[in-house]
């Protein structure tokens, strides 16, 4: 599905956006628009977020009617798909950035065994000091798992577009309900590092999953949609008196750029313009996963060598152009390491997962 593989470009060309900007030097100003625009590249995670809820459900869809155990083979496929190069991801960052004292710490003096290991059992995602304090970016990668182990629950429940709605609005309701109260009772005394875990936690990032699963209703679900009225009903007024009373009360800023990647996927996957479907977005959608978990050290590395800002930044109209140049480079090494990476860890690591499966389903 070339649309697909073109929306995960999107989505990884639109976070580096906002890391490019670490190199922007500090008190410079790139324009108000530009930065909103720039800033809202982080947005790139709940589209990653949609798609991989949209493909699990329909790879899961059609493996359970061919394979005799569907969940075992399931997880088995994630694993090589997600913890090889993940665990590559630790001992590189580990080896980067040591092991001191940083802003996901909190407090503590530097990252613990148990940190370490909550990362290698892809459990870190419970904990605000382990969520993100080894491998940059790696919260996404947390809550991407912990998706993954409510999927096949999930699949079992959910079977209409219809049910597929309400999954998600009770999804914003736990959604109300737990961050709302955790942010009033906090568990830790740092309320600025709580905060920022209660926006990455799953519970959070839960309805964007579920738009995720309604898409696979609207584009490959066999039976005729159909929606009760009454159903229909209930949800205007409920979200009419939302809006009307506090407009962010259900719904959050992540979530209208959801329902936005939810109508530009189901364009895409019939209007396939020249500019998005070509060899460029297509091998960045490939490596996408790579280049997520990669980008971080580049800029890391561009910085501690002073290898940016080659343009002179003393003219403010000057700065964008900067910019884009800091950008050019980011994407054009970063892509450079994924793709030996790709070849030589998350690839053959794949063809090692389907050699399994072949085994065991023998």
């Amino acid at each position: 599905m070339e649309y697909i593989t073109v929306l995960r470009a999107i989505a990884i060309l639109a976070v580096l956006t906002v890391h490019v900007n670490l190199l922007t030097p500090r008190g410079q100003s790139l324009g108000p628009t530009f930065e909103l625009l720039i800033s809202n590249g982080a947005r790139g995670v709940q589209l990653f977020y949609l798609l991989s809820a949209f493909t699990l459900f329909l790879s899961f869809n059609n493996r359970s009617a061919t394979e005799k155990k569907p969940i075992r083979n399931y997880f088995i496929r994630r694993f090589f798909r997600i913890a090889p190069l993940y665990y590559v991801a630790i001992l590189y960052y580990l080896w980067q950035d040591g092991t001191g004292p940083r802003y996901w710490l909190g407090d503590a003096k530097g990252i613990s065994t148990a940190n370490i290991a909550s990362n290698f059992l892809f459990v870190h995602g419970f904990s605000p000091y382990w969520i993100n304090s080894v491998v940059p970016g790696g919260w996404s990668v947390a809550v991407e798992v912990l998706f993954y182990s409510l999927l096949p629950f999930l699949f079992t429940r959910i079977k209409n577009i219809q049910q597929a709605c309400i999954f998600t609005i009770i999804a914003l309701v736990l959604r109300i309900v737990m961050v709302r109260f955790l942010f009033h009772y906090p568990l830790i005394a740092d309320k600025d590092l709580w905060s920022n875990y209660l926006f990455l936690f799953l519970p959070n990032q839960l309805p964007i999953f579920g738009l995720g699963i309604i898409l696979y209703f609207i584009i490959y679900d066999n039976q005729k949609i159909k929606f009760s009225f009454k159903f229909l009903f209930v949800i205007a007024v409920c979200t009419i008196t939302a809006l009307a009373v506090k407009p962010d009360l259900f719904v959050f800023e992540a979530f209208y750029f959801g329902a936005g990647f939810l109508l530009l996927a189901y364009a895409l996957h019939r209007y396939h313009p020249v500019v998005l479907f070509n060899r460029f977005f297509l091998y960045v959608g490939k490596v996408s996963y790579t280049l997520y978990l990669t980008h971080f050290a580049v800029v890391f590395l561009l910085t501690r060598f002073n290898l940016a800002n080659f343009i002179r930044i003393d003219n403010p109209a000057t700065a964008p152009l900067n910019y884009m140049l800091n950008y050019i480079i980011v994407l054009s090494l970063s892509v450079a390491v994924s793709t030996v990476l790709y070849y030589t860890v998350e690839e053959p690591m794949q063809r090692v997962g389907k050699r399994l499966l072949r085994i065991v389903n023998n």
